[in-house]
């Protein structure tokens, strides 16, 4: 019998429900409870009467729990069963061969798979009837279809797994077509994905409806759980765009994740599906330095290797420099040398094009910008300075493309990755062809392996490559079909030399205006990518040029499982030419993942931008379609016997308690109300303390507040030039912080152009703080650490420009020289505030610092005490070595630490009077106080300008030159 999602084995024993009256009058009494006498000296038998002793009711709170203890008992004997499966069953009396899609696209509901074919063994093996269990997906040879007993086929289906690749069905129903001729009465069930995989899923089913003599089943996945699968692109600007596909299906949202190589979460894009789409678009908001660590994106929820996509350098944008030896004055928009190489790396790259014809300050723009690549068009031969500071930075990992043109035709220089010959190769001249050279197709070993060349692309220039000097170091990317070298490259340090022979427009060859000249320069820029500060690194450029020039297949590196998870290649995985790379569809020798060098491997990814996934074709008119069961069939038996043994042991310890006279009804009332006044007064106890402690505080022992609309915030402190200050939970070191900043304020007013609002306090775990270019943070003594977020949130402030003074005003008792963060719970309060954060190495202001001279001359930065130490970043002038050099933006510091507690110095009344005495010094040094406070607006407000006067000499002499 079946009631909805509840059933019985057993429902005739529910006639045992019809006994509860009799049960109930058999246990509506109990004993009597003894009556106790006292039984003093003088009244021994006053009171003892010879009465008849009846027996007393059953309280009727008892008799419930004797009740439901029995009519639990006979629930649980007629053996209800929670969701039980109530689709038909099997049909037939022969083997039950079980066909099981186990590709990519069955991992997301992987445990309805497993759980149905339980289902289908269990079934089986209760009438008897052997069972064939046979994967569409395998990882080795085709497994051997045999005919089993049940319990041996349960082993084989616990083997199963997803595999990370399309199912192949035809090699599927070939291996079981031999094992089932000649069976009578056999029932098919195909646990199917959903998805077509571009096979001929029609003849597949019709020889599986041939087998099936009695019966063919599909079983699929409802509305709403179709399987999913995305891919990424780099769209206009760099932005990240995610394409996530279906076979159809009701309206569906989603959330993609952006992860980098460490597992980090960089970002996050909400997608959905109207009613009957099948394609959903999303993008990732990040920075460029964010959006190229990068490197997988998932479906949230979807554990499929096609539910995640891999990314490689070839997705990365990259900084590229652009410079040219003609003046754009002088040449024709559309016969620019830059024209076309703007155009083909604009959609992938982000372009510096420095104005003027000034190559030294060209480059010296360039490779300020942190540009990972430098073309260089019809520049000829590079020498002094401009050579070797281009020379130190193909060393450390850049790459320099250049590109042939008439002053390189007239001569060379040590920068190229091949000798020339002199003189140029023309059509019609002393070294000429007949007729143009078209391209020779790509070799294995290029970087360009498996592009089409196109027939038209022609040659009628080009500069000539010594033959010479045309040593093993030097690889030939490009060839024409003559076999002369088109483009050419080696290795420089751990950086990259590459030559074009011809020239970047189309005076020399049509090359400029195919589509294969896009290709070659994507290709050319994954060379480069974007280090820590913009640099390419030279671990990722070497790698790079090691895989492009040096092997011709790319081995298995890390590759996807089922699920998605990448782990080591297995033994059945295979390596893949670079050629073949864009073209392979993942299967078992080829699973998707990372193939190639370890430092800069490639990905192969099962969805691409355009991949469509489509639904089943129509099915047999036998077939029966069904769906997988969502909840597993759960016997409630061994719950309801649990549950009444409960009962009578809450029972026993009644009656006991009846007996010994220390329960009643009375009693238990008023321990009820007892319990709910005492759980009334812990929760106005904890609502009172939850409101003492929402006081603002940041870096102390005191919790945080209640979040500030960040909305409100924005507009009042981008209306005008704004500082703020950290709220530290101390209401008197926050006032001299914002009297501190106000009376600042009013300094800067009458001395500068800056005319600063009023200063924010700011909570420093709620509050958005990129609004305020300066943070005077005061540090407690009693400063805890703060929560990963937070210091992630201070970090990126820092990172972007933010400056963040924190006053420890503890003068007197001294910062070693080498001050680090790096602290224990032990250590000083701002090591316990900050000492998780990166922060980078500090030192004392050096003499000839921008702070100096920003706007005063100074030589000290005193506040209300004199003595203390200012520390800023080490590394802000370049005489510092390399391993002292810290991160600089725009050559600000982004931290001062100080002890001489500026806010109490600076802090003046409402009618512009000192609120504190400043030791030892008096007025003069409130004075160089407000003067260094004043140094540090400008610093803060007008980046490293002051230190670009040091060139005025040198710029005054060329003008007089």
């Amino acid at each position: 019998m079946s009631l909805g999602a509840l059933a019985f084995l057993n429902p005739w024993l529910l006639a045992g429900l019809a006994a509860l009256p009799i049960i109930y009058w058999l246990l509506r009494t109990v004993p009597p409870r003894p009556r106790q006498v006292p039984f003093p000296a003088t009244r021994i038998l006053v009171g003892l009467e010879n009465r008849e002793k009846t027996p007393a009711q059953t309280p009727w709170w008892l008799m419930l729990i004797r009740m439901l203890a029995a009519a639990l008992v006979i629930l649980a004997l007629a053996e209800p069963v929670l969701n039980p499966n109530r689709q038909a069953g099997l049909t037939g009396s022969g083997p039950v061969a079980i066909v099981v899609d186990n590709g990519w696209a069955s991992a997301s509901r992987w445990p309805l798979r497993t759980r149905m074919i339980d289902q289908l063994i269990d079934e089986a093996e209760s009438q008897n009837r052997p069972v064939v269990v046979l994967p569409t997906a395998f990882s080795g040879r085709m497994p051997t279809a045999r005919i089993e007993a049940p319990n041996v086929a349960r082993t084989a289906a616990a083997a199963l797994k997803p595999q990370p690749f399309a199912p192949d069905r035809q090699a599927a129903v070939s291996a079981l077509e031999p094992v089932l001729a000649g069976q009578d009465q056999v029932s098919i069930v195909w646990l199917t994905d959903g998805i077509d995989h571009g096979e001929a899923t029609s003849a597949f089913l019709q020889k599986l409806s041939a087998l099936g003599t009695a019966s063919l089943s599909v079983i699929e996945t409802s509305v709403g759980d179709e399987p999913m699968g995305v891919a990424t692109n780099v769209g206009r600007g760099g932005r990240l765009e995610a394409t996530v596909v279906r076979t159809g299906g009701g309206a569906r949202e989603g959330v993609l994740h952006a992860f980098s190589a460490r597992g980090q979460r960089l970002g996050e894009a909400p997608f959905r599906f109207a009613p009957g789409e099948t394609t959903a678009k999303a993008t990732f908001e990040l920075p460029l330095e964010l959006r190229n660590q990068v490197t997988r994106v998932e479906i949230a929820g979807e554990p499929s290797a096609g539910a995640v996509h891999l990314l490689d350098a070839r997705s990365q944008w990259n900084r590229i420099g652009l410079l040219s030896g003609e003046s754009s004055e002088q040449a024709q928009p559309l016969l620019g040398p830059l024209y076309y190489i703007e155009r083909a790396l604009a959609p992938f790259s982000e372009l510096v094009e420095p104005g003027g014809a000034n190559l030294m300050s060209g480059v010296e723009t360039v490779l300020q910008r942190h540009a990972s690549i430098l073309m260089l068009a019809d520049i000829g031969t590079l020498t002094g300075e401009v050579a070797k500071h281009l020379e130190d930075w193909v060393k450390k990992g850049g790459v320099l493309v250049r590109f042939a043109g008439p002053r390189l035709e007239a001569g060379g220089d040590h920068l190229l990755p091949v000798g020339l010959r002199a003189g140029g190769r023309t059509l019609g001249g002393a070294l000429s062809w007949s007729t143009p050279q078209p391209l020779a197709p790509f070799s294995d070993d290029s970087i360009f392996a498996g592009l089409d060349v196109p027939k038209d692309v022609m040659v009628n220039r080009q500069v000539l490559a010594d033959p010479t000097q045309l040593s093993p170091d030097v690889n030939v990317w490009a060839r024409l079909a003559d076999g002369t070298p088109l483009v050419t490259a080696r290795s420089l340090g751990d950086g990259q030399l590459v030559l074009f022979h011809v020239t970047a427009n189309s005076d020399w060859s049509n090359l400029p205006l195919s589509g294969l000249f896009v290709e070659m320069l994507r290709r050319v820029s994954t060379l480069g990518r974007l280090g820590g500060g913009g640099e390419a690194t030279a671990a990722d450029t070497g790698a790079a040029g090691t895989t492009a020039n040096d092997a011709s297949v790319l081995p298995p590196v890390q590759l996807l499982d089922g699920w998605g998870v990448l782990k080591p290649p297995p033994p059945m995985a295979q390596a893949i030419s670079i050629a073949e790379l864009d073209s392979v569809t993942p299967d078992a020798e080829h699973p998707p993942g990372y193939y190639g060098a370890q430092g800069a491997p490639r990905a192969l990814n099962l969805i691409h931008p355009d991949t469509q996934l489509k639904p089943l074709p129509p099915l047999p008119a036998s077939a029966q379609h069904r769906v997988y069961e969502g909840q597993v069939a759960t016997p409630m038996k061994p719950w309801l016997l649990a549950l009444a043994l409960g009962l009578l042991f809450a029972d026993i310890i009644a009656v006991i308690l009846l007996q010994l006279g220390g329960l009643a009804l009375r009693p238990v009332r008023q321990a009820a109300r007892a319990a709910g006044a005492i759980a009334l007064a812990i929760l106005l106890i904890q609502g009172a303390t939850g409101s003492a402690e929402a006081q603002p505080v940041s870096g102390s022992a005191a919790p945080s507040p209640p979040t500030r609309n960040n909305d409100a915030l924005a507009l009042r402190a981008t209306s005008k030039v704004t500082f703020g200050y950290v709220l530290t939970g101390d209401p008197d070191t926050d006032e001299i912080s914002r009297a501190g900043l106000s009376g600042l304020g009013k300094v800067l007013s009458l001395r500068t152009a800056v005319e600063p609002g009023d200063p924010i306090g700011v909570n420093i775990t709620t509050d958005e703080i990129a609004f305020f270019p300066i943070l005077y943070w005061p540090v407690p003594e009693n400063a805890r650490s703060l929560p990963e977020e937070t210091l992630a949130k201070i970090d990126a402030y820092m990172k972007q420009g933010g400056m963040i003074i924190f006053d420890t005003r503890d003068f007197g008792q001294g910062v070693p020289f080498g001050f680090s963060m790096r602290g224990s719970d032990g250590g000083t309060a701002l090591q316990r505030l900050l000492g998780r954060l990166d922060i980078p190495r500090l030192e004392p202001v050096p003499e000839d610092h921008v702070l100096t001279k920003s706007f005063y001359l100074l030589r000290s930065f005193p506040g209300r005490w004199d003595g203390g130490q200012l520390w800023v970043e080490a590394g802000m002038n370049d005489s510092l070595d390399e391993g002292r050099k810290a991160r600089r933006a725009d050559g600000v510091s982004s931290i001062l630490v100080t002890s001489n507690d500026f806010a109490a110095a600076w802090a003046m009344d409402d009618r512009g009077r000192p609120l504190y005495p400043t030791v030892p010094g008096g007025e003069s040094q409130r004075e160089m106080a407000y003067r260094t406070g004043i140094n540090i607006v400008m610093y803060a407000l007008t980046g490293n300008y002051k230190a670009d006067q040091v060139h005025v000499p040198a710029l005054l002499e060329r003008l007089g030159q």
